[in-house]
């Protein structure tokens, strides 16, 4: 543990280098953060934080930076996060949400929401929609050929898709269409649909019928891994860090493979709550100069995926705490809405 005096030098330290990039000096601290005590005693301070391993001077004649350990001691010890103001909690909310809205509309739109506002990279990772299993269909008339199919999953997923048929139905009927269809589908997967189901679909419901198996066809055809949401990598080239096409070229490379961000993530997040990586802790050498921080959310209660951000070490860790936490929770109950 730190005294208090190195404690305040180390906050110092750290909050003057994710605003200004650059190394801090005993000189600005002294000027900028009034700590009571003279430029000697922070020189002396930093030798022994830098001693016992919390920064490094990355250059002779530097000023110091912050080293992992330094960012974990600030995470777990001194940072508190950042309160959202009214106005920018209204700005992450999202519009009221119905019925008719798939789940990856609001996933896609969560994901852009923590990339404006924390100005990194962010990521919502959802489980495979043909793993799913069915819960509800509800056919909808829209006109006289045109109709909304709304498919219900769980965990925590609804599909809709518009289908085309040659003949007009009320809303009487595609209420008892829907309701037998229930009665066949509910329960199952996409991919435990057989041969025989399929036939007596086909057989008994006409149009909606193999309108409703082109979609599941559809659905078989993804990918059986998890569904990765990202947004907002362009943004890392702001970051001074990663002005180096060479630094940042390793993670953009990793940011293809959807399956690995995927799993830095799942792997994080197999704790409740928000959770934070920094640089080597993460497991993935391509990430090892950036942090992730990341949270579960859930549908009625179960745990359906994770949500976080990836950028440099150097970043806003309070900020990117607070809104992580606040857009998880408003996913888990955006979707548990939706899915009701």
């Amino acid at each position: 543990m730190l005294d208090e005096r190195k404690m305040m030098v180390l906050q110092a330290i750290i909050d003057d280098y994710i605003h200004s990039a650059e190394p801090v000096g005993s000189r600005t601290i002294a000027r900028r953060y009034k700590l009571g005590v003279s430029p000697a005693t922070i020189r002396n301070e930093m030798a022994d934080l830098e001693e016992t391993g919390y920064i490094v001077q990355p250059h002779i004649s530097a000023g110091r930076i912050p080293s992992d350990k330094g960012y974990r001691f600030y995470v777990d010890m001194l940072m508190k996060p950042q309160e959202i103001s009214k106005e920018e909690r209204k700005q992450m909310q999202h519009k009221e949400m119905n019925r008719q809205q798939q789940t990856d509309q609001v996933i896609q739109e969560t994901c852009k929401l923590l990339a404006l506002f924390t100005q990194y990279i962010a990521v919502v990772v959802a489980p495979p929609v043909n793993a799913c299993v069915l819960k509800h269909i509800q056919l909808v008339p829209i006109d006289d050929t045109n109709i909304l199919v709304v498919m219900v999953l769980n965990p925590g997923m609804v599909q809709n898709r518009i289908i085309r048929t040659n003949i007009g139905y009320s809303a009487g009927e595609l209420s008892h269409i829907s309701e037998q269809l229930n009665q066949r589908l509910r329960g199952i997967t996409y991919r435990e649909i057989g041969s025989t189901l399929i036939k007596d679909i086909r057989d008994n419901f006409g149009d909606i019928g193999i309108a409703l198996l082109e979609i599941i066809a559809g659905e078989l055809g993804e990918s059986g891994h998890e569904q990765m949401y990202l947004n907002g990598a362009i943004q890392i080239f702001n970051q001074p860090e990663f002005k180096d096409i060479n630094r940042v070229r390793p993670l953009l490379s990793i940011l293809e493979e959807k399956q690995i961000v995927s799993s830095v993530l799942n792997d994080l997040a197999k704790v409740t709550g928000v959770q934070v990586a920094i640089g080597h802790e993460n497991n993935r050498v391509e990430i090892q100069e950036c942090s992730v921080v990341t949270s579960t959310y859930s549908v009625g209660g179960e745990v359906i995926g994770a949500i976080g951000v990836i950028g440099p070490t150097r970043m806003e860790y309070a900020k990117v705490f607070s809104a992580v936490d606040l857009l998880a929770n408003s996913l888990s109950e955006i979707l548990s809405e939706l899915v009701k």
